[in-house]
């Protein structure tokens, strides 16, 4: 599923809850969050943030931050126990391709922000990207056992690769800027510059590591690559 998709359906719901200040937990009232990362798992990403809203009662911003800040202290150790089940080599590799995606993603999200302005919504969905990050690790664990070789999804690799290119160098395409406070407009753009660099680099490392990667693996972190890429919000 496309990961822009999937993360505005998940965070439509959460959007017209911030528009109803009655449901706004008060700053002392929202309640102590627990449960087991088993039962938190087996819910699911979308499932989970609907559960940890309605019994937190906080549609805030920062409480959806911290719903998925929860989903993730339970997805990523469950990850890394899947990734003790594969040799050295590829639990490195998949360590890898975290470490790029996240710096694609955050940077992405920063240049997105920059280009309308700011928005808070560009914060939250950066947060939300981490934890949907972390679902797309699971598969590509599982994935990493898989040796056979799979010419269709090492050609799904390459157009997923072709089309981050493309967005790449949209991005690399200075928008009109504005600064804000004491921050000026060249800083505004050096930072622009700079996430776009981050941005170069880490595209570069994770094709080369998508070479050496089994076929089924390199298709679902190419395509992921891709979607990290495509950090805007549509109407």
């Amino acid at each position: 599923m496309n990961m822009k998709r999937e993360m505005r359906r998940l965070l439509l719901p959460l959007l017209v809850l911030m528009c109803a200040p009655s449901v706004w937990a008060q700053e002392g009232d929202a309640q102590e969050f627990k449960m087991p990362c088993r039962e938190v798992l087996k819910l699911g990403l979308n499932e989970f943030m609907n559960v940890y809203g309605d019994k937190t009662g906080d549609a805030s911003t920062y409480g959806m931050k911290a719903g998925f800040a929860y989903y993730v202290d339970c997805r990523r150790p469950a990850n890394d126990e899947l990734a003790k089940k594969l040799t050295a080599e590829k639990r490195q590799q998949a360590d890898a391709v975290r470490d790029d995606l996240s710096k694609i993603g955050n940077a992405a999200w920063d240049l997105a922000y920059m280009s309308a302005g700011g928005g808070t919504m560009y914060g939250l969905l950066r947060v939300g990207a981490y934890a949907d990050r972390e679902d797309f690790m699971t598969k590509l664990i599982g994935a990493l056992k898989d040796d056979r070789k799979q010419a269709s999804a090492r050609r799904r690799a390459n157009i997923s690769l072709a089309q981050a290119k493309r967005r790449l160098a949209h991005w690399a395409q200075m928008p009109k800027l504005e600064a804000f406070g004491e921050e000026t407009l060249a800083e505004k753009q050096q930072q622009y510059r700079d996430n776009v660099k981050e941005i170069r680099e880490a595209v570069a490392r994770l094709q080369t590591l998508i070479g050496t990667l089994p076929d089924a693996a390199a298709a679902l972190a190419a395509k992921r690559v891709a979607e990290e890429l495509d950090a805007e919000i549509e109407g």
